[in-house]
């Protein structure tokens, strides 16, 4: 479940940018969010005007799955001001300077490169898996993530695998790791249908 990455998040991402205050990460109908609040001081012009922090919101819809890298598309931004106004100059401004818009995503992949970066393609995250299966040596053997389904705050990631799955569950805990068997490819697709019938 996501909510149990909280220390994760806390550790690998939110502790390393001074700026990012909070990062929250659930699942709606095959889509992944990021909300969270980010610090804006280092900026003169909202400074100026009262804006300390600003709320954002991202939403990433899984595309694709190779070697092991999800690529996702950034299929929502939206970024407001965290005290209500009459006038909110942060979504206005961000309509005519986006760089700033981007700097808040920007910030959050560049905290660990190794599991999230940009792709080539325009508005696309690679959430690279290796990096947590790496953190396993004594998994042997070759682990194929196939499909990942993200909904109801939870992510579901299928793999084929010739080895034993047990230890990715000693490893992280049955709070993060749960393994089901599932016939090959008949349950999945019928998966994937509910999912984007939502």
């Amino acid at each position: 479940m996501l909510r149990n990455l909280r220390s994760v998040i806390r550790t690998e991402i939110i502790d390393k940018d001074p700026d990012l205050e909070t990062l929250e990460i659930t699942s709606v109908k095959g889509e992944i969010h990021l909300t969270g609040v980010y610090l804006m001081d280092w900026l003169w012009i909202l400074k100026f005007i009262g804006v300390h922090a600003i709320h954002y919101r991202v939403r990433l819809k899984p595309v694709s799955v190779k070697d092991n890298k999800v690529h996702f598309k950034i299929v929502g931004y939206r970024v407001w001001d965290t005290k209500p106004r009459r006038f909110d100059f942060v979504r206005w401004f961000v309509k005519i300077d986006p760089f700033h818009k981007a700097k808040v995503l920007d910030s959050i992949l560049k905290t660990e490169p190794k599991l999230l970066s940009m792709t080539g393609l325009q508005w696309e995250v690679q959430l690279n898996l290796n990096y947590f299966l790496d953190l396993v040596p004594s998994i042997a053997g070759k682990i194929e993530i196939q499909y990942l389904l993200a909904d109801n705050g939870e992510v579901n990631i299928f793999v084929r695998s010739g080895t034993i799955l047990k230890p990715l569950v000693d490893f992280f805990g049955p709070e993060f790791v749960r393994i089901d068997f599932m016939e090959e490819d008949k349950d999945i697709q019928l998966m994937l249908w509910d999912i984007s019938k939502k």
